[in-house]
């Protein structure tokens, strides 16, 4: 069964100012659900093997590969076609993120490439209200500059509304001209206030912050290489118009830079500047809590990761390194580090 948080991007690789090119008649997203007497335009189905593995100690473990497939196409896709499964992000602390200042995000970068562990860079993506190219921040290949942006987009691709700053539709029966000539759905206002919605959404607080295994959870998180990208601390700019996120010193346990995360998590889709094998790294802050909110605990941009374990078991390119002695640990510190990111 397929998780109502996964959806599929498609395109057609990218054109010369390296945006995705929308594939024809499906646009740049899989619309899988539909409304009373519309059709969706695929049935998405995912089906995985079970690739057994064993931490140093000799606990075994499982991790399941996924094949994705698209029934019941409404038309053919063309040949070259790049598909990648997405699992929706939590949508707290995105006015936060906005606000780290791109200085800050770049110094992140340097500091990679000075220690020499890991090396992280910026996605600069297609800004549409500046009409300039941004750093990119949002979603899993950091492919949107803004909330707003990301606010259009998700109006556009998840629900077929369109707006001022996005105003075509991404539907299977109509052109991108034909969907040029009607009016928006939604105005400015409405965008607005929900994007401000979005920049102000909390985030949870983190628990048991005292408890000795969580410390020391936290002390093999830093130990073994994980806050080389997660970075645990960050201190926000400004953001015009909003002092609720400016000048803030938060924990978001990410660096919104690009990482090689080896084959194993490539999807083979470059989007702007990142490659088929590079992924925006993740905010962990709020990790514990998926279960409450989503009734699962399905982890990663595919949702293959059944727990926090299986995501770590994963990576691999850049991260490979911290994976592997995250493998070497004792049953305890493994138990203690898992302790600590479920505590955020």
């Amino acid at each position: 069964m397929v998780d109502v948080s996964l959806l599929m991007r498609v395109s057609l690789g990218l054109d010369v100012q390296q945006h995705p090119i929308p594939v024809p008649g499906f646009g740049l997203q899989i619309q899988d659900r539909a409304i009373p007497e519309t059709s969706a335009e695929a049935t998405l189905r995912v089906e995985y093997v079970e690739e057994p593995g064993r931490f140093a100690d000799g606990e075994p473990y499982s991790l399941r590969r996924p094949t994705y497939y698209l029934d019941d196409l409404f038309a053919e896709l063309p040949a070259g076609v790049f598909l990648s499964p997405r699992m929706a992000r939590p949508v707290f602390g995105l006015g936060l993120l906005e606000a780290i200042t791109e200085e800050t995000l770049q110094n992140l970068a340097q500091d990679q490439v000075v220690k020499g562990d890991v090396s992280g860079r910026l996605n600069y993506v297609w800004d549409r209200t500046a009409q300039d190219f941004r750093v990119g921040r949002f979603g899993w290949k950091a492919n949107k500059p803004s909330v707003r942006q990301q606010t259009a987009d998700a109006y556009r691709n998840d629900m077929g509304i369109t707006s001022p700053l996005v105003p075509t539709e991404s539907i299977s029966d109509r052109s991108v001209e034909d969907s040029l000539h009607d009016d928006p759905e939604i105005d400015d206002n409405t965008l607005d206030v929900v994007t401000f919605y979005m920049q102000t959404l909390a985030v949870p607080a983190a628990r048991h912050v005292d408890d000795p295994i969580v410390n020391h959870g936290r002390n093999l998180f830093g130990s073994i290489g994980c806050a080389s990208c997660h970075t645990p601390r960050i201190e926000t700019g400004t953001l015009p118009d909003l002092p609720e996120v400016s000048n803030q010193v938060i924990f978001p346990y990410t660096d919104l830079l690009l990482h090689d995360m080896g084959d194993d998590l490539a999807d083979g889709r470059p989007d702007f500047l990142a490659s088929g094998r590079e992924w925006r790294t993740p905010p962990l802050w709020g990790l514990g809590l998926t279960r409450l909110v989503n009734q699962h605990t399905q982890l990663l941009h595919d949702g293959r990761a059944r727990n926090i374990a299986e995501s770590i078991l994963w990576h691999g390119g850049e991260a490979e390194a911290s994976r592997e002695q995250f493998r070497n640990l004792s049953k305890e510190e493994r138990e203690s580090l898992l302790t600590f990111l479920e505590s955020l």
